[in-house]
């Protein structure tokens, strides 16, 4: 059973029943994770390869330029045949009706990705992002996303945020973990800023991993539920499974991407 509700009209966040979460985990998830600050996640200017993408039907989604002429997104995301828009940093709006997807964009699948093609030199070569080779447990990621900051009114929607917050799972997903507070009550990117979560809208953006300095996507953001006094927000692993890497490489040989190390 999922609670979707209209998150599925948005084709953004898709909120998940407790049945995602493993019922082996214990209900204090924030053991050992770094005290929430009482600040909300911020509004950037930053990470100009980050973008917003509209979708044919109306939805809003997040996603990261990879290469002169792709944009990394969730499958979910990009399921309707159509125009898929981005809009960023980089200049006038561009758009584009050729999209590959890998799994299906349903809640239980971790190869919900897909790859937005555009003519080639469609984006310098200052907004490409590279994809990072790892990600574990404890590393401090930096989710970047378009979404909504109130997971119940879906408001705000449109402006980039940023936060940061460290893993605090990883199984088949990337998982990051955000407290419930008076004041974020189903806030969550949302909650406090080195807490970050994700939220309608923020789906296909990135995990940000610094790699000597330099940012790279190390996950896409997916799903998320609650439990207890935690929100779990899940991502796609792109940094360690091979099988989603396999699908980026596959894409990249095929459609002549130039995705750096694939």
């Amino acid at each position: 059973m999922r609670y979707v509700g209209t998150f599925a009209r948005l084709t953004a966040f898709l909120l998940v029943s407790l049945s995602l979460i493993s019922c082996q985990k214990a209900l204090d998830l924030e053991t050992g994770l770094p005290q929430a600050s009482k600040y909300n996640v911020a509004e950037t200017t930053q990470f100009p390869g980050v973008v917003m993408v509209a979708t044919p039907n109306g939805g809003l989604c997040t996603g990261t330029i990879i290469s002169p002429k792709a944009v990394l997104t969730a499958a979910h995301c990009a399921l309707k045949s159509g125009r898929y828009s981005v809009y960023g940093s980089f200049g006038s709006t561009v758009s584009t009706y050729q999209k590959v997807t890998y799994g299906p964009g349903e809640i239980e699948d971790p190869r919900d990705i897909a790859i937005l093609i555009f003519p080639a030199g469609t984006f310098q070569s200052q907004y490409v992002m590279k994809i990072a080779d790892s990600i574990r447990s404890g590393d401090v990621a930096t989710l970047v996303g378009y979404g909504c900051n109130n997971i119940d009114t879906q408001r705000g929607a449109g402006l980039k945020r940023a936060g940061t917050n460290q893993v605090a799972d990883l199984n088949s997903y990337v998982e990051f973990y955000t407290p419930v507070t008076s004041s974020n009550s189903t806030r969550g990117i949302i909650g406090p800023d080195n807490r970050a979560g994700s939220c309608p809208g923020d789906s296909g953006g990135p995990a940000l991993k610094q790699v000597n300095g330099e940012y790279q996507v190390a996950a896409v953001t997916h799903a998320g539920g609650v439990l207890g006094s935690t929100i779990i927000s899940q991502y796609i692993d792109v940094s360690n499974r091979s099988d989603n890497r396999g699908f980026i490489a596959e894409v990249n040989r095929n459609e002549s991407l130039g995705i750096e190390g694939f």
